[in-house]
């Protein structure tokens, strides 16, 4: 997915995610905006089988983002288990977050 230019601070954080990870897929959620429509914070959820989440959360974070973002991520039979569990979180971000990649 092509984000628009108000959501470029995303597109960066997703392209490493896309490098670092090699997610299965990833999910827009919980974007906060100024008033005027700027964007001000974001959350992605990774969908990826990493031995080493610490290290691969260290290069994400790494990344030169200008606004603050937090990213949660899942294996994907954790993601597979919970998304149609309507009490679970990965329930609600995998029916109305943004998936920006992958093929869920």
């Amino acid at each position: 997915m092509i984000l628009d230019e108000r959501h470029q601070p995303v597109q960066i954080v997703l392209d490493q995610v896309i490098e670092s990870a090699k997610p299965e897929a990833v999910f827009l959620y919980n974007c906060k905006y100024y008033w005027g429509g700027e964007l001000t914070s974001f959350k992605l959820c990774v969908i990826c089988d990493c031995s080493d989440k610490r290290r691969l959360l260290s290069e994400i974070f790494d990344v030169d983002c200008e606004i603050p973002f937090d990213i949660l991520l899942y294996t994907k039979e954790q993601f597979d288990e919970f998304k149609d569990n309507p009490s679970a979180f990965a329930h609600r971000i995998f029916t109305k977050g943004t998936m920006l990649y992958g093929n869920e």
